[in-house]
């Protein structure tokens, strides 16, 4: 983070440090304890009054990828609250997701199976408390953006593209090795998955979350090296939902 020199001469006291730091800013979309919403924090060094930018800028830059993924408009409706549990599997998914939030350095949490059964409810309600214990996140629906990759693979976007999801703190990967239906992913696609994979799997401490309408073995059949990876960060965290129309929730009022 870049620090700015902003007084000419050594003539800043501390008081007057406390002052600018206590002024509310006028930031929105976050609020932010620390900056109180100036994105940035004012010291003292060597008689010079310095502007620190805060690091709640990377929490709001996340918030705007993610309000422009079309995820915005979801976090504040699922949530933890809004989970129903009615079904024994239900609780099982909201205590495993609970639960990954104070063990989500170290592991992966995964959910995958049945269509319409709360896959993207959770995962969104999981990001959302993440982002407001204030750290960075990025939403990937797999289709749309392996896409947008492919289209520049032969291009010097295309690290550029990828970078972003390999190394970004928390990473909610929608979706993945979604197809037409009847197809099944193309090598591009595994290639894509494996690279994005294998790098947060040896950086260890890179938050991941994943849903898909693949269930884990169906992931390992597809490719064992991409499949494996997912299972063993995840094996704490991971639901595969049978295929049972019942549990498609989306079709309760047909």
């Amino acid at each position: 983070m870049k620090n700015v020199n902003i007084g000419t001469e050594p003539s800043c006291s501390q008081s007057g440090i406390d002052v600018l730091n206590e002024m509310e800013g006028s930031l929105t979309g976050y609020d932010c304890k620390k900056c109180r919403n100036k994105g940035g924090i004012y010291y003292e060094k060597d008689g010079y009054e310095y502007f620190r930018v805060c690091e709640c800028m990377k929490i709001r830059e996340s918030l705007r990828r993610i309000e422009r993924s079309g995820l915005g408009r979801l976090l504040g409706r699922y949530t933890f609250r809004d989970y129903l549990t009615t079904e024994p599997f239900q609780r099982s998914i909201k205590t495993g997701a609970q639960d990954f939030l104070t063990d989500c350095e170290e592991n992966w949490f995964f959910i995958g199976g049945q269509v319409g059964c709360g896959k993207t409810h959770i995962c969104t309600a999981i990001v959302g408390e993440l982002l407001n214990q204030g750290r960075e996140a990025q939403y990937m629906n797999w289709r749309d953006e392996v896409t947008r990759i492919k289209a520049n693979a032969n291009t010097a976007d295309y690290c550029k593209l990828l970078k972003q999801f390999k190394t970004v703190k928390v990473l909610y990967i929608d979706d993945l090795f979604k197809t037409e239906r009847t197809k099944n992913p193309t090598t591009a696609d595994i290639n894509i998955a494996f690279e994005l994979f294998n790098y947060r799997y040896i950086n260890r401490g890179l938050i991941t979350v994943i849903s898909s309408e693949k269930t884990i073995d169906e992931l390992i059949d597809i490719d064992e090296a991409v499949g494996s990876r997912i299972h063993e960060m995840s094996v704490k965290y991971c639901f595969s939902i049978s295929p049972d129309r019942s549990k498609n929730y989306r079709l309760k009022s047909i």
